[in-house]
């Protein structure tokens, strides 16, 4: 789907995944919470609503976000009403609102999650993600379901690295984590730039497995193939 064309995996309607978050928040309130679900949104939505100040590393994070491309942030008047409402970029101790933010939190916090995942919301949002070149349906989102798994957890020296499995990176992360576990020395002030060098490998290695990392609802053999990246055979090789 990216082949040839990597700013799709980052700036259209292709970056985008189907959005889980709310149905797992839901899923944890329904079965551990006990403060009703609107007390719990309502504080992001005022202060989405009422504003909060710039700070250095929301300066940092829309530098990054518009290096080497246009400044949509600006440009873009979907985005300049939040970022730019006086036509130039909202800088360190700026206040910065997020009122459209607001609304649709608010919607979701008197309705319920369902209110994201069909209906109006539901619309305007997949609209926009087919109109930037996206494939994502209105039946994506109201079928997405939560999926309970079993968690990838290492044992690192004398600590356990608990984390999520496949589709998430979870264990990426733990594969190069028992990578590194082989070598005693790694992380020593003598050792900086070995350690470095030796980190950097493991990473590489890692997410050079992750080509072969999907989501187990649509990819076979997920299960045994995680249980191979976090072998002691695996990390030694």
């Amino acid at each position: 789907m990216y082949k040839n064309n990597v700013n799709a995996s980052i700036h259209t309607g292709l970056a985008s995944g189907v959005p889980g978050e709310l149905r797992g928040l839901a899923y944890l309130h329904d079965n551990y919470g006990s403060l009703p679900w609107e007390d719990l949104v309502m504080p992001a939505v005022e202060v989405a609503r009422n504003g909060f100040p710039v700070t250095a590393d929301l300066v940092r994070y829309e530098a990054n976000a518009v290096a080497g491309i246009d400044n949509f942030l600006v440009n873009n008047p979907t985005w300049a009403i939040d970022f730019a409402p006086n036509g130039s970029l909202l800088g360190l101790g700026d206040v910065i609102t997020r009122k459209r933010y607001a609304d649709t939190l608010e919607t979701i916090a008197k309705r319920g999650v369902e209110a994201f995942y069909s209906g109006p919301l539901a619309e305007t949002f997949i609209n926009t993600v087919q109109s930037n070149g996206g494939m994502m349906t209105l039946a994506d989102l109201k079928n997405y379901t939560v999926a309970i798994r079993p968690p990838s957890a290492i044992d690192y020296r004398d600590y356990k690295i608990t984390s999520g499995s496949a589709p998430s990176s979870g264990t990426v992360l733990a594969s190069a984590m028992k990578i590194i576990e082989g070598y005693p020395t790694i992380g020593e002030a003598a050792t900086l730039n070995l350690s470095t060098h030796l980190f950097d490998e493991a990473i590489r290695f890692a997410y050079g497995q992750r080509t072969e990392l999907g989501d187990p609802f649509f990819v076979e053999g997920m299960t045994a193939y995680q249980a191979d990246m976090l072998s002691e055979t695996t990390a030694a090789a």
